[in-house]
C-alpha cells in the first residue's frame, strides 16, 4: 500500500510540474542585446534592462556574448537566452554593485511571474558587500515565481565573511527558491543542467509552502567545512516539495578539524527540513560531505538509487523527526553507500533515536565500508539490504562505541 501511494503521488507530482513550467510562447517576439562593440548580429538594445522594459509578455530576449554589468528585475513571462555568435557562449551577467530588493541581493530576481526563463548565461554575484546574515544574498532569486533556470553557470555568491552569519540558516545562495505566503501558488521552478559553485550556504535552496522545485542534472561544488559554515548543495524546506534527481553535488571533507568541529561546520550534499509530502531524492551522486542526505521530518519521501560515498564525520542518510514533526511513511530504497569510516562512527543510513521516526521501510540498499550499515532504526521494516566490510551490519543503543547523534535544530 505504502509503495503504490508513494507512486501516484510521484506520478501527480511530476505531471503537475509539467504542466506549470510549461511555456506558452504565442506571438512571442526576440529581442536582440548586445555591448556597442561586440560582434552581435542585429542587435537592437545595448542593455539586458533596456530590452526586459521594452518586451512584452512572453517575448524572448537574446543576449549576445559580452560582459553585462547590470543586476535585473523581471516581474512578467519573459525569456533570457545567452547565444552564441563567431563561436562563443558565454554572456556574463556581473553588476558592480548589488542592491537589495525584497530583502535579497540577488543578480537576478524573479517575482510574482510564471513561466519565467533564464538559459545560458553566466551568472556572477561576487561584487557584493553583505557581511552577516541579512540582507539575504543570491545569484538568482525566484520569489512568488514560476520558470525554468537551464543550463547557466551560477557562482559568485560568497558572504565577505563567511563566518559573519552564525545563524543555523545562513546566508549566500547560489539559486534561491521561495514564497513568503503572500500568494497561495502553486508555484513551480525546474532548475536542470547548471553549474553551481562559490557559495557560502547552499547551492540550491527551496522553501515555503505551494512551492514545487524540479532540481535535476545539475552540477553543484561547494568547499564544505573549509569554507567555515554550514553548507548544503540541495535544501528543500518548510513545506516545499522537491523532486532532486541525478545531480552532481561534491564538498568537502573534514581534512584537519577535528570531528566536533567538523560536524559544527558540516557540509550536506542533500538536506530535508519538513519537506513537502512526496519529496524524492533519487539518483543522485554526493560525494566527499560529513551527511550524504539529511532528512529532518517528513512524510511519504521517497530516497532512491543515490550513490553516496566519501562521507566522514556523520552518516551518509541521517534521519530524524525532532522540530518538524515525525518522519514517517517513507521509502529508503537501492541507494548505494561506499566508504563512511572516518571517524570509526559513520554508518550507512543511521536514526537519530526517540525523534518520531517511524513507519518507513528500508530496502534493498548497499552499504560497503562503513563502521555499520543500519543503526538505530528500529521501529522501521529493514530488510533485503547487502553489507560489504561493515564492522556491525546494524546497531542498536546497547552497543559501544554509540556514533554521535546526528540532530539538527
Amino acid at each position: 500500500m505504502l509503495v503504490h501511494s508513494t507512486r501516484l503521488i510521484r506520478r501527480a507530482l511530476a505531471a503537475g510540474i509539467f504542466i506549470l513550467c510549461g511555456l506558452r510562447a504565442g506571438n512571442a517576439k526576440i529581442l536582440t542585446v548586445g555591448q556597442p562593440g561586440t560582434p552581435c548580429p542585429g542587435a537592437q538594445y545595448g542593455t539586458i534592462s533596456a530590452a526586459i522594459h521594452a518586451a512584452a509578455p512572453h517575448d524572448v530576449i537574446a543576449i549576445c556574448p559580452a560582459l553585462y554589468n547590470e543586476q535585473l528585475t523581471i516581474t512578467e513571462p519573459l525569456t533570457l537566452r545567452g547565444v552564441r555568435v563567431n563561436g562563443i557562449s558565454r554572456v556574463l551577467v556581473q553588476p558592480a554593485v548589488l542592491s537589495t530588493i525584497s530583502g535579497v541581493a540577488a543578480v537576478i530576481t524573479v517575482m510574482d511571474a510564471a513561466d519565467v526563463v533564464i538559459e545560458n548565461l553566466a551568472i556572477d554575484a561576487g561584487n557584493n558587500s553583505v557581511t552577516g546574515c541579512t540582507p539575504g544574498l543570491a545569484a538568482v532569486h525566484y520569489l512568488n515565481a514560476s520558470g525554468t533556470l537551464r543550463g547557466n553557470a551560477i557562482f559568485g555568491a560568497k558572504l565577505q565573511d563567511a563566518q559573519s552569519c552564525t545563524e543555523f540558516f545562513g546566508n549566500g545562495f547560489g539559486v534561491l527558491l521561495e514564497t513568503d505566503g503572500a500568494a497561495p501558488g502553486p508555484f513551480c521552478v525546474w532548475v536542470t543542467h547548471n553549474s553551481i559553485h562559490d557559495f557560502t550556504r547552499n547551492g540550491i535552496e527551496a522553501q515555503g509552502t505551494g512551492l514545487n522545485a524540479r532540481i535535476e542534472d545539475n552540477s553543484i561544488a561547494g568547499p564544505g567545512p573549509a569554507s567555515g559554515s554550514l553548507q548544503f548543495g540541495v535544501y528543500i524546506l518548510n513545506g516545499a516539495i522537491g523532486e532532486v534527481r541525478r545531480n552532481s553535488i561534491n564538498e568537502g571533507t573534514c581534512g584537519s578539524l577535528s570531528v566536533d568541529s567538523c560536524i559544527n561546520l558540516r557540509s550536506e550534499g542533500v538536506a530535508l527540513r519538513a519537506a513537502g509530502d512526496g519529496t524524492i531524492v533519487e539518483q543522485n551522486t554526493i560525494t566527499n560531505a560529513q551527511s550524504g542526505i539529511f532528512i529532518n521530518g517528513g512524510s511519504h519521501t521517497h530516497i532512491s538509487r543515490n550513490l553516496i560515498r566519501n562521507i566522514d564525520a556523520l552518516d551518509a542518510i541521517d534521519i530524524q523527526g525532532t522540530i518538524t514533526g515525525a518522519f514517517s511513511d517513507s521509502i529508503i530504497e537501492g541507494n548505494t553507500i561506499v566508504n563512511t569510516t572516518l571517524p570509526a562512527f559513520s554508518c550507512g543510513i543511521a536514526e537519530a533515536p526517540g525523534t518520531g521516526v517511524a513507519g518507513n521501510r528500508i530496502v534493498g540498499n548497499t552499504v560497503s565500508d562503513a563502521y555499520c550499515g543500519v543503526a538505530f532504526v528500529s521501529t522501521d521494516r529493514v530488510e533485503g539490504n547487502k553489507y560489504l566490510n561493515t564492522l556491525y551490519d546494524t546497531i542498536n543503543a546497547e552497543q559501544t562505541p554509540v556514533p554521535p547523534p546526528a540532530t539538527e535544530p
